[in-house]
């Protein structure tokens, strides 16, 4: 069987000969991968940044973000059925039974660094044509999600960062945990970005996202077909933008670049929110005041906030979301995906500028 892999002794990537899975214990179940995502990450585990192949291996099978169809389960599997649609989650807890995280069930929160992550860390990931995996870690998607499914993982970035904003909020009793009537803006128009604003609109926040791309970009008519606003950061610094934006309330930072990030940062209002998810290049100290975002963090009631990978809770909240997002704007959705690769091209598509939005590899999607 055929696996798309990196070889990081050797500086490698190419197809690999994989072998083919097959069910070990009661829980397990056989699955057969549809589409597979590109993301970010892959490209900087194809670059050598990092990744890490299992205990013993000398390669990574790439590819995190998946939609699969069940072939046959254990036992003990739970109910899946073939022919099921499911999105694997990607990160399995550490063994170290001092993590609290990890043995209640949220290993998103891992304090150790000793989690294993399908297709980036100590496990083989998704980008061969079939896998198994133990039923806790998969989350079930409607039949009717089958073209888009594939978005469900980038979308957990958005869903587990609203989780985690509507705790905050909460701690204004007026408000609640209500995000309606908010102005969010969102900082770029990558998948992660543009799920991301559709996730805030879905949850009745007045949306404005910010990229590079210029004004007669598609990511403009994207924004506007879901009922927000796109600003063009191409010729104009944040500093000169946010201000005729009136007062924002949250920004969902999804564009892993320092410099924009700090702007919007020290652009906030009162009681506001800020949202990292990008992990940036380490290129060196940031050109911020650091006294300026400390005062203003402090005067206006502001909080900061990073988050990273994704609980249960947040896989079933993309789930919902992404039917939500079908129903009221199809066209949208589906343009978010402008590539399409198949397995024996893949290496392409992680190697090089494909341009577009998303880029998906298409294994046994047909």
């Amino acid at each position: 069987m055929k696996a798309l892999a990196v070889t990081p002794a050797l500086r490698l990537i190419g197809l690999v000969d994989h072998l083919e899975p097959a069910l070990r214990a009661p829980d397990d179940v056989l699955l057969r991968v549809l589409r597979v995502g590109v993301c970010g990450t892959d490209r900087e585990i194809c670059a050598f940044d990092y990744g890490t192949p299992p205990a013993g291996e000398g390669y990574l099978v790439l590819g995190h973000e998946s939609l699969a169809e069940v072939v046959s389960a254990g036992p003990e599997a739970g109910g899946f059925a073939p022919g099921q649609l499911v999105v694997p989650m990607v990160r399995r807890p550490c063994a170290d039974p001092a993590c609290d995280a990890c043995r209640a069930g949220r290993q998103d929160f891992c304090v150790t660094g000793g989690y294993v992550e399908r297709g980036i860390k100590g496990a083989h990931g998704f980008m061969t044509a079939r896998v198994v995996d133990a039923a806790r870690w998969l989350v079930p998607v409607p039949a009717e999600l089958r073209d888009v499914g594939v978005l469900v993982e980038p979308l957990t970035i958005a869903e587990k960062a609203l989780l985690e904003v509507r705790r905050m909020l909460d701690r204004m009793p007026w408000r609640g945990e209500d995000l309606a009537g908010l102005h969010a803006v969102v900082l770029g128009g990558g998948p992660v970005g543009l799920l991301g604003a559709m996730a805030l609109r879905v949850a009745g926040c007045r949306v404005t996202l910010v990229s590079r791309q210029g004004a007669a970009d598609v990511r403009a008519g994207l924004l506007e077909s879901i009922g927000g606003s796109y600003v063009s950061s191409a010729d104009t610094p944040l500093a000169t933008l946010f201000p005729p934006l009136g007062r924002v309330d949250l920004v969902y930072e999804a564009v892993g670049a320092e410099a924009p990030a700090f702007e919007a940062l020290a652009a906030l209002g009162p009681n506001a929110l800020f949202v990292f998810t990008g992990v940036p290049g380490r290129r060196g100290a940031p050109d911020v005041d650091g006294g300026v975002l400390m005062r203003s963090v402090v005067l206006n009631n502001q909080v900061v906030l990073g988050t990273v990978n994704a609980g249960r809770d947040a896989y079933e909240a993309a789930v919902a979301d992404l039917g939500r997002f079908m129903a009221l704007w199809p066209d949208a959705v589906r343009a978010l995906i402008t590539n399409r690769f198949p397995l024996a091209g893949a290496r392409e598509a992680l190697v090089t500028r494909v341009g577009g939005i998303k880029t998906v590899v298409e294994i046994g999607a047909a």
